[in-house]
């Protein structure tokens, strides 16, 4: 969290820059004897912003490790690009200068790529049961995220798994099945 509070700091930094730059010179100016230092902060603004961003949307991302790696990065690079976000913060960026807004929208972004990985999350979800009290009913548990699903949604719970017996439901797979996956079946 501390590096995308400097990391926002420093874009509202450097945006107030470029909007003072902007309002007071003339763009034919910035762009010709100026060229040199704007370009540079342009690209101060861009660096830093995906920075802002990639911290925002991808760090401590939850990915499947049983899954291809490249599998779910297409994913995530097929939800940034269908989901108009980039545009939306390129427009909050250089017309309205609004680290906030950039903010709650890589939030918006997160919350895509995160629901386009489900799938992939879900299919760790299983049945534990407690091989000494086998007539417990079993929990419904996700390897992943480490969350027990009750009463209807999903909840943080320690869990030990000691002892128990972890049952994966097949399900139909959001990705083409490995030969691995099937001679094991899945």
């Amino acid at each position: 969290m501390n590096n995308i509070y400097e990391l926002g700091s420093s874009l509202c930094e450097l945006l107030s820059t470029l909007k003072k730059n902007r309002e007071y010179v003339p763009l034919e100016i910035l762009r010709t004897q100026y060229r040199v230092p704007y370009e540079t902060l342009k690209k101060q603004i861009g660096d830093t912003a995906t920075a802002f961003v990639k911290e925002i949307t991808l760090s401590k991302l939850m990915i499947n490790p049983d899954v291809s790696l490249e599998q779910q990065i297409s994913v995530i690079q097929q939800t940034i690009t269908t989901s108009g976000m980039l545009k939306e913060m390129s427009y909050t960026l250089s017309k309205l200068y609004d680290v906030e807004l950039l903010h709650r929208q890589a939030l918006k972004l997160r919350t895509y790529i995160e629901d386009a990985l489900y799938p992939y999350i879900a299919l760790q979800d299983c049945l534990v049961v407690d091989m000494e009290r086998i007539e417990d009913t079993p929990i419904i548990y996700n390897t992943i995220t480490q969350m027990v699903y009750e009463n209807g949604q999903w909840s943080k719970q320690d869990l030990d798994l000691n002892g128990k017996l972890l049952l994966y439901v097949k399900s139909s797979s959001p990705m083409p099945a490995t030969t691995e996956q099937i001679n094991n079946g899945f």
